[in-house]
């Protein structure tokens, strides 16, 4: 990488040199962002970085053919911008020497060509957006360093737009530059398929399938873990919402003429707010973009005025909705942006309603004629897109995604009820099913059905689990329908899982044997259509959800066969979940693993194979504790506690059960083992009270899921060493009894010599 020649001033010299001291302390998972305006200072920063910074890394040997750098760059791909699928592709490209330790570090990296993003299709920028929003899901393969180079108008809407990624920012550098825009990022618009509408916005390629397979990437539902995490919510702004439509019988409300009504003056009052904000902030810098809402407005008002026909109305409309839906899939995803995307799709419908339902159809006078003639040829982009108005099934998925968008609003300025907007966004995905017939392209049933999957999922986490998830099932099985595996495998595969996630669910509630068989055969239909070639997390993921399924139906229908499968499918998952490139969800299907392998050598086998399914419950316990214990405690998806009391149990068992005969020296070594564990517990029991401010006694919020899991851990771990040391006694006699005891720590031993 050539260093390109730029004078740099005192002050980006000084930012430079923080930013280098923090990138070289090859700390683990930092997370740096540098917004830099000026290109040409950009690229001399990043030459100079990647130059100061990927020599080989220090203590490798010299005469080693084999060299690893500390520091890469990479640029981002502008038809799928997603910095973590880049690391994952160089990692896979450059794997680590095997005479490195298993916890060396990686390289840093640094992702450089976001600015070009301003060039692409919304649809390519809010993929963009989306893809770093997933932090937490890809985190994990990003153990060293990331620093992404931005643009300052992109810094703002990553912090607007992408929130887990900006909570996640160890540092922003921001260097002084003139900025240098090019003409044609200004005012552009691209079409977004044929209709120009919001079909992208949940389906379309790569991000469709992003959105659909979310709730299974990153957390898989694991033994300790009963719901998988859904994908993020929206931002929002400080704006209020205002109620676009009531609930009656129909989604849709039509107005009865072409005359102003309510709806349309309180959606003219939101834009205009809207504009007055936006001028505000660009301090009052009078430009086109900030005007086409207004000049559309003005439009509008004058086909009122005239009367000119439903059709012309609906058309303006859909030219306000499109760029409102510029700026949604653009990352500003805010209140504001959704409630006039809303309005205006809304106004939309009920005019092309009217238009249809209309008994006259009355000549275009001269003055509309002029109108829409102005209307075509001012607002070019908008009317271009509107010439030839999408299906209403389109428009009506294009509302039920803004709904749905709406409902995972979370700010305290959203005035709106999810449950609401919910069974909005469902009505009218139903709707738009409805209006579907046989001339409808097959794209279109399969983009409305699993938009209804996910939205009745979603409403199922407030009301009627059971009913809802049903109804998501049964809208996944439609689309799955209308899929042919041959011919789009990731679209099937993400249908797949998406149904197999809603049947775990169910079985957490009911029919537990027959909703975990139709799991485990959508997951295996997913499989299918995942090459760990091409997409080895994602294969790796639906093989860990498979293995659960497998052991969660074993505990429900006891069957060795159903063990064996489960152990497969995880040793499978883990050839791809290694620990250098996906550490936390390594350690959790290795927790998985050692589950299966246990409740395997208490169940179904013989003396000699229960003493190795034993060891290798030991050998799983061990791996997943030891990643665990380089990593953060948030960033597990298991209960340590809980790994490590299995732990000891494990050892206790081989240590006590008669089957084992064991000698002397082993019983010895494993019982000491045990016990290890068990204190082990007690100690990370209070190191969570200290995390807490707490000491032993003082009253602890046990309805808190951790505080409840971490006391039920301490509980059985001094259950366990009290049967541990009487063990020792059975085993050794009084001095064994006596080792055990020297063993417990002091402010541990009261409690212990009363059970005893």
């Amino acid at each position: 990488m050539s260093i390109p020649s730029q004078k740099v001033s005192s002050s980006n010299k000084l930012i430079y040199q923080r930013l280098k001291q923090a990138i070289d302390l090859n700390l683990r998972r930092q997370i740096f962002i540098a917004a830099c305006d000026d290109l040409c200072l950009r690229d001399c920063l990043a030459a100079r970085l990647h130059a100061e910074l990927a020599a080989e890394i220090p203590g490798s040997d010299p005469r080693s053919p084999i060299y690893y750098p500390r520091f890469v760059s990479l640029e981002l791909d502008l038809s799928d911008p997603n910095p973590w699928g880049s690391i994952a592709a160089w990692l896979t490209q450059h794997p680590p020497p095997q005479n490195r330790g298993s916890y060396s570090p990686l390289p840093g990296f640094q992702i450089l060509g976001a600015e070009h993003l301003t060039r692409q299709s919304a649809a390519v920028q809010w993929s963009f957006l989306s893809y770093l929003r997933d932090i937490e899901a890809n985190l994990q393969m990003c153990e060293s360093t990331l620093l992404l180079w931005v643009s300052r108008p992109w810094l703002s809407s990553i912090e607007q737009s992408a929130p887990e990624f900006w909570h996640w920012r160890t540092g922003v550098f921001e260097f002084e530059g003139e900025p240098t825009p090019a003409k044609e990022d200004f005012g552009h618009f691209e079409d977004f398929g044929n209709s120009g509408d919001l079909r992208n916005l949940r389906d379309s390629g790569d991000f469709g399938h992003k959105l659909l397979i979310s709730s299974l990437s990153g957390q898989s539902p694991i033994p300790d873990e009963q719901f998988p995490i859904s994908y993020p919510p929206s931002p929002a702004s400080d704006s209020k919402s205002v109620p676009l439509a009531d609930d009656e019988q129909s989604p849709i409300s039509h107005p009865p003429s072409a005359a102003p009504d309510s709806k349309s003056v309180q959606l003219a009052d939101l834009v205009l707010a809207a504009a007055s904000e936006d001028l505000e902030a660009e301090n009052n810098a009078a430009s086109e973009e900030n005007f086409l809402p207004l000049q559309t407005l003005q439009y509008i008002e004058l086909l009122q005025e005239h009367q000119c026909c439903s059709e012309a109305l609906a058309l303006a409309y859909h030219g306000l909705g499109n760029y409102y839906r510029d700026r949604i899939l653009g990352g500003d995803a805010s209140q504001q942006n959704l409630t006039i995307a809303i309005g205006a799709i809304e106004q939309v419908i009920a005019y092309l309603e009217l238009d249809t339902n209309s008994q006259q159809n009355q000549p275009l006078t001269e003055e509309c004629a002029r109108l829409i003639a102005q209307l075509t040829q001012n607002l070019t982009q908008y009317a271009q897109e509107s010439h030839s108005l999408p299906p209403i099934s389109d428009l009506l998925n294009d509302l039920g995604t803004l709904y749905w968008m709406l409902s995972r609003d979370r700010t305290q300025h959203n005035a709106s009820d999810p449950v609401s907007s919910l069974e909005r966004s469902i009505a009218l995905y139903l709707e738009g099913l409805n209006r579907t017939d046989a001339e409808t392209v097959p794209q279109t049933r399969v983009r409305l059905n699993k938009n209804l999957g996910i939205a009745s999922a979603d409403l199922a986490r407030y009301r009627d689990k059971t009913e809802n998830l049903q109804h998501a099932v049964a809208a996944y099985q439609q689309a799955l329908l209308d899929l042919d595996p041959a011919v789009e495998p990731q679209q099937y595969a993400a249908a797949q899982n998406n149904l197999a996630t809603a049947y775990w669910n169910l079985a957490q509630d009911g029919e537990p044997i027959v909703y975990l068989k139709s799991a485990i055969a959508a997951y295996t239909q997913a499989l299918s259509c995942y090459s760990p070639e091409r997409e080895p997390l994602n294969y790796a993921g639906v093989q860990n959800n498979l293995g659960t399924a497998c052991w969660n139906l074993a505990q429900h229908e006891p069957s060795e066969p159903l063990l064996v499968r489960a152990i497969s499918a995880y040793r499978e998952a883990l050839k791809y979940r290694t620990r250098e490139l996906v550490p936390a969800a390594a350690a959790a299907t290795y927790n998985n693993l050692g589950t299966a392998y246990w409740h395997l050598a208490n169940q179904f086998q013989q003396k000699q194979a229960r003493t190795e399914s034993l060891q290798q419950a030991i050998t799983a316990y061990e791996a997943a504790l030891d990643i665990a214990g380089k990593l953060d405690r948030t960033q597990l998806t298991f209960d340590g506690l809980a790994a490590r009391n299995n732990l000891g149990l494990a050892h206790y068992q081989l240590a006590t059960d008669p089957d084992f005969a064991l000698n002397k020296a082993a019983q010895t070594s494993h019982l000491e083992a045990a016990l290890h564990h068990q204190l082990q517990v007690c100690a990370e029991w209070g190191q969570h009270l200290n995390d807490k401010g707490l000491t032993y006694g003082d009253k602890l919020n046990l309805q808190a899921p951790a505080n409840s899991q971490a006391a039920d851990s301490r509980q059985t771990a001094l259950s366990y060493i009290v049967k541990t040391i009487r063990a020792f006694y059975s085993e050794c006699g009084l001095p064994g009894q006596n080792l055990a005891l020297s063993k417990v720590p002091g402010d541990l031993l009261p409690e212990i010599l009363r059970r005893l």
